[in-house]
């Protein structure tokens, strides 16, 4: 067997195993308090179940990328195993090129990676075909030369597309990335230039409004059903394009190993970062809708400071504040996102008990295998895309399954040396389309209680 299809295969099986046991002590804990007449958790069985959860929702994670990458590598190699068959047989004839590497004519076509062993090997064939004089030409590049107003098989004129396995190490690459939110919104296909969703137009928790208008009646034996009629609204995706270019130089290039690492890494990173940069502070005006676009009519909700509350701070009546504002249904799943200037807050942040106090904030590793710190129970993530201290966006707490994502394709991808030529410089081009729009139009009026509104979208006013 392939040594990393094994080590992903090994690891995929000890995180469902990791898991199995987590829910299992989920289970165990709240089977022990059922057993002890229903009684409520003790704080000890509490922050156990919450480590377990931690655990849970980190592992699902970890099975949500090995999965897919697995099954790619499996393809890989077979398509691998298939050309080598026919190369055996004599229907292809190897085609050597610089670099020890060689070509399969036509039967790379077939091949994810077109016959190159990793993307540095690629760029250099690019190279070397692109370079003024060049009488050799590497058969593999035939293929995948882009179309342009130049030509249509001039690879050189306008460049040539990266092939489809490397594009997918570098997506695989950027769904790993711990700062990538994509993942964690709730994600749909968008096959053409948009996907249109319904969703319902519900503003209100109040009998008859749920879900813009469905209810439930009891009914007497034999009596006649009154019907309901749900309101919806429309949500409608359509990707914007994102275009990220890499510039590599020639010295770099004469590194195919080190172009390989570099290239997979900063593509990855760049195309994850400004996705999640949208998803919380996208305007929706040329690029998708985040969590903070928009002065009204927006699930977003924002909780007052406390009065006479000093600049640049945050106290534990914010926290407390805003975990009662967040829908109760969003709870589960849900994860405070801060930037990190407003860690020394909340590792001071405490609540007065008698003469002295318990901390609010839960560093990470306080409790055994919780992925992040926590608040309130539910894990704390620094990210680079939050508002510095003092300013509304630096701290949210929000459940991202609220937030509805469409992407068309991939990531797509092409190489050219001639837009920086004189600079002694490939470029290499990714493009990846993506829209995002909440699935709530506003926030919600609650059924009972208070009459402050809730959402799956809270932030803190601005404290300046």
């Amino acid at each position: 067997m392939n040594p990393e299809l094994k080590r992903m295969l090994d690891a995929l099986a000890a995180a469902r195993e990791q898991r199995a046991e987590a829910r299992q002590r989920i289970e165990s804990i709240l089977a022990a308090a059922e057993a002890a007449d229903n009684r409520d958790l003790t704080e000890e069985e509490q922050q156990q179940q919450t480590t377990a959860q931690g655990t849970v929702e980190a592992l699902t994670a970890k099975i949500d990328t090995l999965e897919p990458r697995i099954q790619n590598l499996r393809q890989a190699l077979e398509d691998e195993k298939s050309a080598r068959v026919i190369r055996t047989a004599g229907e292809n004839q190897g085609v050597e090129i610089s670099g020890g590497l060689t070509g399969h004519g036509p039967a790379s076509e077939t091949q994810p990676n077109r016959g190159y062993d990793d993307l540095g090997a690629f760029a250099l064939s690019v190279h070397a075909a692109s370079t003024p004089g060049a009488t050799a030409r590497d058969e593999r590049l035939a293929p995948l030369a882009a179309i342009t107003g130049m030509g249509q098989t001039i690879g050189s004129d306008g460049g040539f597309l990266v092939p489809p396995a490397f594009v997918t190490a570098i997506w695989d690459r950027m769904q790993q990335n711990e700062s990538n939110l994509l993942p964690l919104t709730d994600q749909h296909p968008v096959v053409g230039d948009s996907l249109t969703l319904n969703a319902s137009a519900e503003t209100s928790r109040a009998t008859g409004s749920r879900q813009g208008g469905v209810r439930g009646y009891w009914i007497a034996e034999g009596a006649q059903l009154t019907a309901s009629a749900p309101t919806f609204r429309q949500i409608k995706l359509e990707p914007h394009q994102l275009a990220v270019l890499v510039y590599v130089t020639d010295k770099l290039l004469a590194n195919a190993p080190a172009l390989n690492t570099f290239l997979s890494r900063a593509a990855a990173d760049e195309i994850a970062f400004m996705v999640s940069d949208t998803i919380i502070n996208g305007t929706g005006a040329g690029q998708p809708r985040g969590l903070l676009a928009g002065a009204v009519n927006k699930p977003r909700v924002r909780v007052s400071k406390e009065t006479g509350q000093a600049a640049t701070t945050i106290v534990a009546e914010n926290i407390m504040k805003m975990y009662a504002r967040l829908i109760p249904s969003a709870i589960r799943g849900a994860r405070w996102f801060i930037n990190q200037d407003i860690l020394p807050q909340l590792l001071q942040m405490h609540v007065a008990v008698g003469t002295g106090g318990v901390p609010v904030y839960l560093p990470q590793n306080q409790l055994v295998s919780s992925p992040y710190g926590t608040l309130m129970g539910l894990p704390v993530q620094p990210v680079e895309y939050c508002a510095t201290l003092g300013t509304e966006g630096d701290i949210i707490l929000t459940n991202l399954d609220y937030q509805c994502t469409g992407t068309k394709g991939g990531i797509e991808s092409a190489i050219s040396m001639h837009l920086r030529f004189d600079y002694l410089e490939q470029v290499f081009r990714f493009v990846f389309a993506v829209d995002s729009q909440p699935w709530l139009a506003s926030s919600l009026t609650p059924y009972k209680g208070s009459s402050n509104t809730v959402g799956p979208t809270i932030t803190l006013q601005t404290r300046s």
